[in-house]
């Protein structure tokens, strides 16, 4: 039985448990997998629990970037989503989850050239390095511009002062609860392309990017992505990802 679980704060909406256990079904794996949702106070303690209590454990919102200091390695500049407990390893899985997201939402994506990252979090790490390792100018807006620039600097982006760009991606956690985070950015869609981390029915970010004309979708399928990159490590072995998500997708569809 191997026991895996999702480490974060206010994250009680997560469909995180579901998802992992169509994984483990899927591949003919025993899973056991626990939310633990913790305040800052009492991280320490958790993340202690965990190593000594798991396999492995994700890890998500505010916790990506401040779990690198209870880690022997991280194998990534971006924020960690994955921690093997057996050596103390973080990855981030989220990268490459987002970019097959964006091609299976939009199919052929070659005509996107640029992208606004909105966002300056380990989510928007992520995302920026996959853009700009795949040959993507990127262009950055967070609410707090020390933010920005710092992810610009580590990452080679650009701060975002209106340029023109096919691709907007919402990498904050607004409109989880409803929130616009066109309007906390002051920032209009004129996208060709809109993709919001966040997994909930249409955001408002969305609805107003689609109503702008621009082709929308939202984080679900990067969630079922990430997540099968991650139990590849929980799970110590490799499996197919597409052949994976196919039949995982078709569990979650009957079941949420």
């Amino acid at each position: 039985m191997i026991k895996g679980a999702l480490l974060g704060g206010g994250i009680q909406y997560t469909k995180s448990p579901e998802v992992h256990a169509a994984i483990a079904k899927t591949v003919g794996e025993e899973l056991i997998f626990d939310v633990v949702d913790v305040d800052f106070g009492a991280l320490d303690g958790a993340v202690e629990k965990l190593f000594g209590g798991y396999d492995g454990f994700f890890v998500t919102k505010p916790y990506k970037t401040e779990i690198k200091r209870y880690l022997e390695k991280a194998n990534t500049e971006c924020g960690v989503n994955f921690v093997s407990s057996r050596d103390r390893s973080g990855y981030n899985t989220d990268g490459d989850g987002f970019m097959r997201a964006l091609a299976r939402a939009f199919g052929e994506i070659g005509s996107i050239k640029s992208a606004l990252v909105l966002g300056a979090g380990g989510a928007a790490y992520s995302v920026t390095e996959a853009l700009k390792k795949s040959g993507r100018t990127v262009y950055v807006l967070n609410r707090t511009l020390m933010r920005a620039v710092k992810l610009c600097s580590t990452l080679g982006a650009e701060l975002y002062t209106n340029q023109s760009a096919e691709l907007v991606v919402n990498c904050t956690s607004l409109g989880t609860n409803g929130e616009d985070v066109l309007t906390a950015l002051c920032v209009l869609p004129k996208f060709e392309y809109a993709f919001d981390l966040v997994y909930a029915d249409k955001t408002p970010f969305l609805k107003r990017c689609e109503k702008e004309g621009a082709r929308v979708a939202d984080g679900r399928d990067m969630l079922v992505y990430q997540a099968i990159e991650g139990d590849k490590k929980l799970f110590g072995r490799d499996f197919d990802t597409e052949a994976t998500f196919e039949k995982v997708d078709k569990i979650l569809k009957e079941q949420l």
